[in-house]
């Protein structure tokens, strides 16, 4: 068996049709999602927009959560995977699809980064701007700034819109690279390194730490060989943390003592819960936001404000 995760930057959960959102083409994510396992309460514990962090310092890396001022962890003798960066929007397929072929057993990619300033085609842009935007004064929005913003209703669907294009785009790329993919001898991971902030709470972006639901909660989706246990969704608070222990375990690793705890357990329907809390904390420059615990308090359906619904004339590969 071989592993591959892409871990996408400044992915926004309420754009993602799987995750409840009605109006965003992401057939690529939906399918996938229908073909593997919905973790609907995942939680950043290190949300960072960028792949700054090296991956070894990360609680991905080690298991243990890694705070702001928290000690730096050794690793001890788990083994790694190969860690990529393919953090271009646009080339993402191609450059995804060169690291698989290396043939690695556990290949980790971080990127694309789904953050301003957007580099879209025109097609895809129209297709969330119609004429009728344009004849009320609407147009992508390519460059916001990543600041504290008070934005009017029409200055809330450009941005909206514009980020919709860019979530689509992410989906045909990473249609692009499933469809290439040997997918029944392949354990497909996506997820986030963190959401992004749109105008919620004033900001786009993360000008200041605020650890808001736009920001923390961000997609898992897990696709097992052969697409075992499809159609399943795990309602249990999960983190990055413990994606490590679930793919040692996948490998038959030894699991250290640690802190994330193995997804198997719930994938197999042995438990319904494997912690009862989620914590997460950031440092925006010299600010540092402490750490802060999560409870699952009820489902939810992110909602937002964009009008366009998925079109079938937009340019969308993996079909």
């Amino acid at each position: 068996m071989k592993i591959v995760v892409i871990e996408a930057c400044g992915l926004h959960l309420g754009y993602i049709g799987c995750y409840g959102n009605d109006w965003v083409a992401t057939p690529n994510l939906d399918r996938l999602a229908t073909q593997g396992i919905v973790f609907d309460w995942h939680i950043a514990d290190q949300p960072e927009l960028a792949a700054v962090t090296p991956w070894p310092q990360r609680s991905v890396g080690t298991g243990r959560y890694a705070l702001p001022s928290s000690p730096r962890r050794e690793r001890g003798d788990m083994i790694s995977p190969r860690v990529v960066n393919c953090a271009n929007l646009k080339t993402f397929a191609d450059d995804a699809m060169r690291a698989i072929d290396a043939g690695d057993a556990w290949l980790w990619i971080e990127g694309p980064s789904l953050l301003p300033p957007w580099k879209l085609d025109d097609e895809l842009l129209d297709a969330y701007f119609d004429e009728d935007d344009i004849e009320d004064g609407l147009a992508p929005w390519i460059d916001p700034p990543l600041d504290l913003v008070t934005l009017n209703d029409a200055e809330v669907l450009e941005l909206q819109n514009t980020y919709a294009a860019a979530v689509t785009a992410f989906d045909s790329q990473l249609g692009n690279v499933i469809q290439q993919m040997r997918r029944d001898e392949t354990l497909i991971c996506v997820t986030a390194r963190s959401g992004l902030p749109l105008g919620e709470h004033g900001m786009i972006g993360t000008p200041t730490p605020k650890l808001h639901d736009e920001l923390v909660h961000v997609p898992l989706l897990m696709r097992l060989p052969n697409a075992a246990e499809a159609g399943q969704r795990v309602a249990a608070l999960t983190q990055p943390l413990d994606l490590l222990p679930t793919l040692l375990e996948t490998l038959g690793q030894p699991i250290l003592s640690l802190h994330g705890k193995s997804l198997w357990p719930l994938i197999r329907g042995e438990v319904e819960t494997i912690r009862p809390y989620a914590v997460a904390a950031m440092r925006v420059d010299d600010e540092e936001r402490p750490a802060v615990a999560f409870t699952r308090v009820g489902h939810f359906i992110y909602r937002t404000r964009g009008r366009r619904n998925s079109s079938s004339s937009l340019p969308i590969a993996g079909k």
